[in-house]
């Protein structure tokens, strides 16, 4: 292998700064929250989060906080969990560390519903909600469903070698305002999660900086296609083999409101170079701080 790089980094237009980009995100999140309609509809939140990835945790897991980038760079959306019985998660990231795959399943409810009734038991819809992420846990105990997993989600022999595999649960449900001076039922949701479950309110959620040049995607025809990416999205040599194996990076661009044209038009005639860079055999020196 060449002590060298092989690849050129190139001068690009500038992409929004993140401090910009989250700024304008965390005003629209909370006009979006507080919108008593748009409360009610889960798809709203979907979406709103498919394009605003940032704000969903577990990119580098949920246990601590791993240094690896989530596999394939991305978050997938309504990941499908086939096998004997079939189980649709909204998000899931592939998080991992030196050791562990996480696969972070994510399920969203609509963030009007309430965790308890006034006599401090708990709805019957977040019972529901909860109970979902047992069912995750069920399909995924079986042999069988672990090796369908890793082959419909297409991960590497070489990345998970000396890895074992720890799902973990991610329930984001409901508003804080509702145990506003009620200390009893804060207690009592903190001791609600079962084993490797983690729940959360929508106000917990926040941007996270780690994730800023990655994307969402979709399996559509046994292959990843992107739905959006970051709006401060660079190209360069860290994820650049990754980022290969996801079509319609193009028209993610295109669409994103946050990216001048400019950038847009950048960002388009630079992805075949690095999708042909990724391919090479000899990758040489690679600074993990090259970006464009």
């Amino acid at each position: 292998m060449p002590f060298r790089k092989t690849y050129e980094i190139i001068t690009s237009p500038d992409p929004i700064s993140w401090d910009d980009y989250t700024n304008k995100l965390m005003n629209e999140w909370e006009l979006l929250l507080n919108n008593e309609e748009k409360q009610k509809s889960e798809k709203v939140y979907q979406r709103f989060l498919e394009d605003n990835f940032c704000l969903l945790p577990g990119a580098f897991g949920l246990i601590g906080r791993s240094g690896h980038y989530p596999y394939p760079g991305a978050v997938v959306a309504q990941p499908q969990l086939n096998g004997l019985f079939k189980r649709i998660p909204d998000f899931m990231w592939i998080a991992n560390d030196s050791g562990t795959l996480y696969p972070v399943f994510i399920e969203i409810e609509a963030p009007y519903k309430q965790w308890f009734l006034d006599n401090g038991k708990q709805t019957d819809e977040f019972t529901q909600a909860h109970n979902q992420l047992a069912e995750w846990k069920q399909w995924f105990a079986k042999p069988t469903h672990v090796s369908l997993f890793l082959e419909y989600f297409q991960i590497p022999s070489d990345f998970l070698w000396g890895k074992s595999i720890r799902p973990l649960f991610l329930l984001i449900y409901g508003r804080r305002s509702e145990f506003d001076r009620k200390p009893f039922l804060s207690e009592k949701r903190r001791y609600m999660a079962r084993e490797d479950e983690f729940l959360m309110t929508y106000d917990s959620l926040s941007p996270d900086y780690g994730v800023r040049n990655l994307m969402c995607v979709r399996i559509e025809d046994n292959s990843y296609k992107a739905i959006s990416v970051s709006p401060t999205y660079t190209l360069g040599p860290s994820l650049a083999g990754w980022h290969a194996l996801i079509s319609g990076r193009e028209e993610a661009i295109e669409r994103n409101l946050y990216i001048s044209k400019e950038r847009k038009d950048f960002l388009i005639s630079r992805i075949p170079y690095w999708e042909n860079w990724a391919k090479k055999g000899e990758k040489g020196v690679i600074n993990t701080g090259d970006k464009e």
